[in-house]
């Protein structure tokens, strides 16, 4: 008869192996990465942990057992290779019916008699995404460059052109049709010009003169300075500013071309009748606690903006204006983030654009 020590010592290094069962099983659910045994053959899940069911978007009662044939090709290349473990990207269905790339660390376990696969997986989309993005980010530095150099070579030979063609238009009567010719080349000059310039102004560092302001106050500057844009077409101005706004350090000038450049864009997207309302508040920042920003929006009755066009809008030399210089948002955004706020633009629900200005609230 086994004594009441060795009941206790039984007891005891059960109890003793349920607590590192469990140790070792929290380190499997709980991994930062999704895990999975994969059956050979069936190519079925055996196990999996919860990073893995939201990965792929199913519940774990489902993960289990189901099928996943793209593990075929790795199990192939263990085989072939040798290897312990191999790092590969496989190509997994979701429960949405969409796929998940996800790199791999596969390699053979051995269970119970059984050869097994174990997946160590990661979502690479985000990685790739933020790739992506650096290479897009080295490619506008280059493309800023570039652009610069040759705005600085053009100017001086098209300065030339135009003051040669003024030349030659000064000795044909206005009647002639030679002049009109030469006023339609030098209404194209003048355009070149104008992308010139801008390109220059794009390009270059410039440090805006920092001041306490308020944003009513240059909302309102704007909208007059852009009054002549609105009279060419019936467009109605509808202000609501909140009042007692805190004021955010800006550069004046620099914030009136901003607005004046997407008000000027709200008209231009209004075929003939149409709204423009502006809007001024204080918002949360859902990100940062304690952090608060002053918000104008501008939004129109206009065409909208096309889901294709979104997110390009704010690239260089983007545009659908036949006269447009496509630079016009991108300095916008280039300034009012070196006011360390954001720009933000979306589709109203009742049609047309809207575009958020956000400027940060100073904390004494």
């Amino acid at each position: 008869m086994p004594s009441y020590k060795q009941d206790s010592y039984i007891t005891d290094q059960f109890a003793q192996l349920q607590k590192q069962l469990a140790w070792y099983k929290s380190f499997f659910e709980y991994a930062a990465d999704a895990v999975l045994i994969v059956q050979p053959e069936t190519w079925s899940i055996l196990d999996a942990n919860e990073y893995a069911s939201h990965l792929l978007g199913l519940p774990k009662s489902d993960l289990l057992g189901a099928v996943f044939p793209e593990f075929r090709k790795i199990f192939k290349l263990l085989q072939q290779s040798g290897a312990s473990t191999t790092l590969s990207e496989i190509t997994l269905a979701s429960s949405d019916g969409n796929t998940v790339i996800v790199e791999a660390n596969v390699r053979f376990i051995e269970y119970d008699g059984q050869q097994l696969i174990q997946a160590i997986a990661r979502d690479v989309a985000k990685q790739r995404a933020s790739s992506d993005r650096m290479v897009q980010t080295d490619k506008m530095v280059l493309l800023g460059q570039l652009s610069a150099g040759v705005a600085h070579e053009i100017r001086n030979p098209l300065a030339a052109i135009k003051l040669n063609m003024q030349m030659l238009q000064r000795k044909i009567k206005p009647a002639a049709v030679e002049y009109n010719y030469l006023q339609t080349a030098l209404n194209g000059v003048e355009r070149i010009v104008k992308i010139v310039e801008t390109t220059l102004d794009f390009s270059r560092q410039s440090v805006p003169e920092m001041k306490l302001e308020d944003i009513n106050a240059a909302v309102h500057a704007s909208i007059e300075f852009a009054a002549p844009t609105f009279a060419r077409k019936t467009i109605t101005i509808e202000t609501m500013y909140e009042e007692k706004l805190p004021q955010v350090m800006a550069d004046k000038k620099q914030l009136q071309q901003v607005f004046i450049n997407l008000l000027t864009n709200a008209a231009d997207a209004i075929r003939s009748k149409g709204q423009i309302t502006i809007k001024t508040y204080i918002e949360n920042d859902t990100t940062q606690q304690d952090v608060q920003h002053v918000v104008a929006s501008i939004s129109d009755s206009g065409i909208g903006i096309s889901e294709e066009d979104i997110n390009h809008i704010f690239d260089p030399f983007f545009t659908r204006k036949a006269e447009g210089t496509g630079l016009g948002l991108p300095i916008s955004r280039k300034i009012i983030r070196q006011h360390h706020g954001d720009i933000t633009v979306g589709n109203s629900p009742n049609g047309g654009a809207i575009f958020f200005v956000k400027l940060p609230i100073l904390r004494n």
